[in-house]
């Protein structure tokens, strides 16, 4: 083994010295390619083979035509009410570039009232051939298309993630604790039966954490861009009774109502502009979806934990520090991941703030915990240590 070791690092030296010569950007291109390449035939843990699996287009369910109406009437009424917007805070143009290609058939359907085509898309969206900025639907195609990099997405990527799942966070549970509802047609790995995607391991890892962080008997959760819903989902079973008001733009909350409604049928939904907004809704209602700037009709102090992923480092920074200074009003807790060095430059040539330049009121919260992104650094099935994204999680005081 000993002999093994030299002769392989006295190979990597040799090979080392030229790429060097060729710059920084040569000799990390060379080990990116030569990483997509590399054999990885032999399982140490042979029980875990995950497939890519990206299934064909879904026919919409005609019985779920009630709950598209009015998932469909609301969305009509957000985006009525998106015209009357701040300029600043509607989305950035790289959000906007994203709603004109994947959310592309929301559009017409919203002019001619085709409940058809609304229907498709949201029967479909998690396995969308575009990029729709809340799954990795679109790197799970193009890698269904190419064996090299199929092969590398189940054993590079998804296969070492759920050894780490399954050694660090699995606490004798089997993966069937990541699969995700069989809603929206979604698309990732089958490893043992149960349909995993990449998003869903460490959606599953914060979510645990994040309901250990409201303890109490009815909670009130509120997120800011929580996509389609997916750490809800995971949050959700590790909470008892709760309270859930998500924020988002007017597309997205369309992903988010379909997903939720149908992965619980149980539960009692607000939809916008089906009730007013206010304390009360808190306690009568188990999932509130709203867009994004309805945030100001919430009451100071009235949510337990706000959470963000993502996306206040991917708006202008006046967006940044109006949802900032709403969600410190609003809250007794603040956790987020976002960019820590990284800016975003927009069209108009404005850029995003970065995580230390957001404007919580040091005077009322405390800052508890500051730690890089376990998501971020293992993401690609190695470790990335160019990753940028932080985890920041405020208490108010008492």
């Amino acid at each position: 083994m000993a002999l093994r070791h030299k002769l392989g690092d006295l190979a990597a030296d040799l090979l080392a010295l030229p790429l060097r010569l060729g710059g920084a950007r040569t000799y990390r291109f060379f080990l990116d390619a030569l990483w997509t390449r590399f054999p990885a035939d032999e399982f140490s843990d042979a029980e875990i083979r995950p497939t890519l699996y990206f299934p064909e287009p879904r026919m919409p369910d005609r019985e779920e035509f009630p709950l598209v109406e009015r998932v469909f009437a609301a969305f009509r009424r957000a985006k009525d009410a998106q015209r009357e917007w701040r300029a600043e805070l509607l989305p950035a143009s790289g959000w906007q570039n994203v709603m004109n290609d994947a959310y592309a058939p929301l559009g017409p359907a919203l002019e001619t009232g085709d409940l058809d085509s609304f229907h498709f898309f949201l029967a479909n969206f998690l396995s969308w051939k575009r990029r729709t900025g809340i799954e990795n639907s679109r790197l799970v195609y193009e890698c269904s298309l190419d064996e090299r990099r199929k092969r590398h997405f189940e054993r590079q990527i998804m296969r070492s993630l759920l050894i780490w799942w399954a050694r660090a966070e699995s606490q004798g549970r089997g993966f069937s604790a990541l699969s995700l509802p069989d809603v929206s047609n979604p698309c990732g790995v089958l490893v043992d039966g149960h349909l995993v995607s990449r998003g869903s391991i460490f959606s599953e890892v914060y979510g645990r954490m994040l309901a250990e962080l409201v303890p109490g008997e009815h909670p009130v959760v509120a997120e800011l861009g929580g996509g389609f819903g997916r750490l809800l989902y995971f949050m959700s079973g590790n909470l008892r009774r709760f309270t859930y008001v998500g924020f988002d733009i007017p597309e997205v909350l369309c992903c988010a109502s379909y997903f939720l409604m149908r992965t619980f049928p149980e539960k009692k939904f607000l939809l916008y502009g089906e009730a007013d907004i206010d304390s009360q809704s808190l306690t009568d209602y188990d999932i509130v979806l709203l867009p994004a700037v309805e945030i100001a009709k919430l009451h100071n102090g009235g949510v337990d934990l706000f959470i963000n992923e993502n996306s206040l480092g991917a708006m202008r920074a006046a967006a940044c520090r109006y949802y900032v200074e709403e969600i410190c009003r609003v809250t007794k807790q603040f956790w987020h991941r976002n960019h820590e060095v990284r800016r975003f430059t927009f069209a108009d040539d404005t850029s995003s703030m970065l995580n230390r330049e957001y404007p919580v009121p040091r005077e009322r919260f405390d800052l508890c915990g500051r730690y890089c992104d376990v998501g971020s650094v293992l993401g690609e099935g190695r470790l990335d240590l160019k990753s940028d994204m932080y985890c920041y999680y405020y208490r108010r005081r008492a």
